[in-house]
């Protein structure tokens, strides 16, 4: 355990835990000394995650309310009824137009990726509340900042995402709550969930356009953002959007104003 950010001994939940960006966070919150519950609908996945990091894996589809507050009892059952830092990242990926997107498709991406989301948010809003602060750190995207007709449906619901986190963020900083919002660009491997099921393939890099970085994000990458964010390095910030993106939206901005 490193401790780089002073993070050791809280106490984290991360929903959505078991591949891609989520089970990066586990793994980093981990190696910074803090105890971590996570979630997944996989146990075969969610085993393999704990057996490699020592976290708690609670396995869990957030469509579920009961489901989901078990998750959230469990997290502040190993932190001794108090719960630090929330990393809010379950969600499911929908490849289509508008007018390829079945309305049952739209229902389940909401359902998962915003009505779940803010369920588990105001479950830990309050211990954290009652305890006198915590961090929680919604994974949007940057899809949700700049609509992607490809991917229709999961750019409504992380536009969602980023508005919940505001709100989040508003009301709880009377309470020592902070709330922000993650956006990444394309992640390898990114979001690997469909209304189907699993698939190693649902977000395909072959024919991506590099960003100005030269290279895609990395789960690392964005497992790095949210441990700042989850400690007090980042105390003074909340209801902030950040893009993570290796400059592409800032090149977007600049080609569209030249």
């Amino acid at each position: 355990m490193t401790g780089r950010l002073g993070l050791e001994g809280r106490v984290a939940l991360v929903t959505g835990g078991t591949s891609g960006i989520g089970k990066a966070c586990v793994a980093r919150l981990r190696d910074e000394g803090m105890t971590v519950a996570f979630t997944g609908r996989s146990s075969e996945r969610g085993r393999a995650v704990a057996d490699a990091t020592g976290a708690s894996f609670v396995q869990c589809d957030h469509r579920d309310r009961d489901a989901s507050d078990r998750a959230v009892e469990r997290a502040l059952e190993l932190g001794n009824g108090r719960l630090d830092v929330l990393v809010a990242n379950a969600g499911i990926l929908f490849q289509g137009p508008v007018e390829g997107t079945p309305e049952a498709v739209f229902r389940e991406l909401l359902e998962v990726n915003l009505t779940a989301l803010f369920r588990v948010s105001r479950a830990c809003f309050e211990p954290m509340r009652d305890q006198g602060g915590g961090s929680m750190v919604h994974i949007a995207s940057d899809a949700g900042i700049r609509a992607v007709h490809e991917i229709a449906a999961y750019s409504v619901t992380k536009a969602g995402v980023i508005a919940a986190s505001e709100l989040f963020g508003a009301e709880g900083a009377p309470h020592g709550i902070r709330s922000n919002a993650v956006c990444p660009g394309d992640i390898v491997p990114g979001v690997q969930a469909t209304p189907t099921g699993h698939d190693d393939h649902a977000e395909d890099p072959a024919g991506w356009v590099l960003p100005p970085s030269g290279r895609f994000g990395t789960g690392e990458d964005v497992a790095a953002l949210v441990a700042w964010l989850g400690s007090d390095e980042s105390v003074h910030m909340t209801g902030a959007t950040l893009r993570i993106d290796g400059g592409t939206g800032a090149a977007m901005r600049v080609l569209t104003r030249a």
